[in-house]
């Protein structure tokens, strides 16, 4: 793997990501950009300085993914939407035939449009480094910026994590486990039974979800409260009667 030389330089009011001191050889992948727009790759212009070679990658209108995040965090509305955007650029090099390995998946070279949100890749012939490692060295540095506040966050960064992780595993299978909603605790209910009480109380055990929890209503009280309280009620009833009576006589 080339160990890359660079520099971010302005000239005449347009910004550029360079790098320097880079070997001879891969002249069709050179012509290849150099002479193509290709979908979410920045162009690339590849320049003789002495007896050297540089390439400088226009970079206008766009922002680096890790000056994107100085000094806040990330969502998962925004984590997808990246790691989604970032997975079909590669998916779609092998139509222009660019190799996976030369893409350069570093958080500084990782570019962001202004305008859309959309990710602008640099591709650098000399890099091979294997994607494998560039995406688990990607989600290593990806959790320090997670949301904690966020579930979709949390739940999407470490689903990348463990599956950049894993062996075999590929942009597609990431992909899939990266837009998967988490699943929501499943709602149990405990019954308990007062004092004195015949009825069971069911309450719905949801605090994990975020939602309240819910009690049955109370049923009427029995055994010997519940007979009490019935001929309590007859005795008011019959008194109330003879009242009327003597009233009216």
């Amino acid at each position: 793997m080339y160990e890359i030389v660079q520099e971010r330089v302005t000239e005449l009011e347009h910004s550029y990501l360079v790098f320097r001191d880079l070997p001879d050889g891969n002249l069709f992948e050179e012509e290849m950009i150099g002479h193509n727009v290709i979908p979410g790759i920045l162009g690339m212009q590849t320049l003789r300085v002495g007896s050297g070679k540089i390439r400088r990658y226009p970079t206008d209108g766009c922002t680096s993914l890790s000056e994107c995040l100085l000094g806040r965090k990330l969502s998962g509305v925004e984590l997808r939407r990246i790691l989604s955007s970032l997975f079909a650029r590669i998916a779609e090099s092998k139509n222009y035939l660019l190799r996976e390995e030369s893409f350069v998946l570093r958080s500084d070279c990782i570019f962001l449009r202004n305008d859309t949100g959309d990710v602008e890749l640099v591709y650098c012939p000399e890099y091979e480094c294997p994607l494998p490692i560039q995406l688990r060295g990607l989600s290593d540095w990806l959790l320090a910026y997670l949301d904690p506040q966020d579930a979709q966050a949390v739940y999407s960064g470490y689903a990348f994590h463990v599956m950049s992780h894993e062996e075999g595993s590929t942009i597609q299978k990431m992909l899939a486990a990266v837009v998967r909603e988490p699943e929501r605790p499943a709602i149990t209910t405990t019954a308990y039974q007062l004092p004195e009480e015949t009825a069971e109380y069911h309450v719905s055990n949801v605090a994990e979800s975020g939602e309240y929890a819910d009690v049955a209503g109370r049923k009427k009280r029995g055994g010997i409260k519940g007979i009490f309280s019935f001929f309590s009620g007859i005795s008011v009833l019959l008194i109330l009667l003879g009242a009327l009576a003597w009233a009216m006589g």
